[in-house]
């Protein structure tokens, strides 16, 4: 949502214990597990608050990623699918046609309290057949956790049908600690205003806990801030078109097929925050790219190898 809603004005206006731990040393699992059905996120709508996982489930057959973000008070999801939501739905496909004028009209219509969101990670980009993963400590309150790649032109989110949502779920959190300590990792991305630093651990086979320190954030196009997103890149993989397809403003940003296999990740938190994703990989090359323009340029492409496992 923060890439439809500011954003969009601006660019168209131009891990557990050993199984023998003692039941009071084992942390507890506090998740919320959605599943991808066609273009709905399903599952259930409420969970425990502090430490919180969100895992997606992907097999509806296109990428997909879950930002998640908390609403303002009074602020409900048919507000957002109604203000937001359907707006930017028309203001692109303005934009597609080549009525940029139009675009920006309709796109220049954004309530004031879209400002007043609060992005709080959610598993990044993910192609078909991925499962992704993300832990971030999330306070009691009312969220949206949101899909909105492009297919055809058409967002994830957007649902033509009055009163029926695309790939926007309302989520409640409540006041009840879910008990889960913070997560353990084998790699620290640290992210500043210069780009990403690996700075702890390093990528392996198999299953992989990254923790990403948010230690500066900015706004890009006044909106968009620093995450990340990982690709597998093969021998046909065009890398440069991969680390820029997450960028959200241009018309074709976001549309699918996605240019390589986007294997998870975790949007963009508050500066000073830390959040965690999982990611399972197989030998071979990644590369980490951002959802902000221009990412490799500004220092946000991190490209890294994992070895067969001895």
């Amino acid at each position: 949502m923060k890439h439809f809603a500011i954003g969009a004005v601006l660019a168209l206006s131009l891990a557990g214990c050993s199984p023998e731990a003692p039941q009071a040393e084992r942390s507890q699992e506090n998740v919320l597990e959605l599943e991808v059905q066609g273009l709905s996120f399903v599952g259930p709508d409420t969970i425990k608050s502090g430490w919180t996982t969100i895992r997606v489930i992907n097999n509806g057959g296109m990428t997909h990623h879950a930002l998640v973000y908390r609403l303002p008070d009074g602020i409900t999801a048919e507000m957002v699918d109604e203000q937001i939501v359907v707006p930017i739905q028309q203001s692109l496909t303005a934009a597609i046609a080549g009525d940029t004028e139009k675009a920006a009209e309709i796109a220049a219509t954004m309530p004031a309290w879209v400002g007043d969101l609060i992005w709080l990670g959610g598993p990044g980009m993910m192609s078909d057949g991925v499962t992704g993963e993300a832990t971030m400590y999330l306070e009691p309150g009312n969220y949206i956790v949101e899909c909105y790649v492009k297919t055809n032109g058409v967002q994830h989110n957007y649902n033509p049908e009055p009163g029926e949502f695309g790939m926007v779920f309302p989520l409640t959190v409540v006041a009840e600690d879910g008990g889960m300590s913070e997560p353990e990792a084998n790699v620290t991305l640290t992210l500043s205003n210069s780009g990403y630093e690996i700075s702890e651990g390093a990528f392996v086979t198999g299953e992989n806990s990254v923790r990403v320190n948010f230690a500066e954030q900015q706004l890009y196009n006044n909106f968009v801030g620093h995450d990340a997103h990982v690709f597998r890149i093969d021998e046909d993989t065009n890398v440069d078109a991969a680390a820029r397809w997450p960028d959200f403003f241009p018309t074709d940003g976001q549309q699918t097929p996605a240019p390589a296999r986007f294997v998870g990740g975790i949007h963009d938190m508050p500066e000073g925050t830390t959040g965690y994703f999982k990611l399972t990989l197989e030998p071979g090359d990644y590369g980490i790219t951002a959802e902000i323009p221009n990412a490799k340029a500004k220092g946000f492409f991190e490209r890294f190898s994992v070895g067969a496992a001895e």
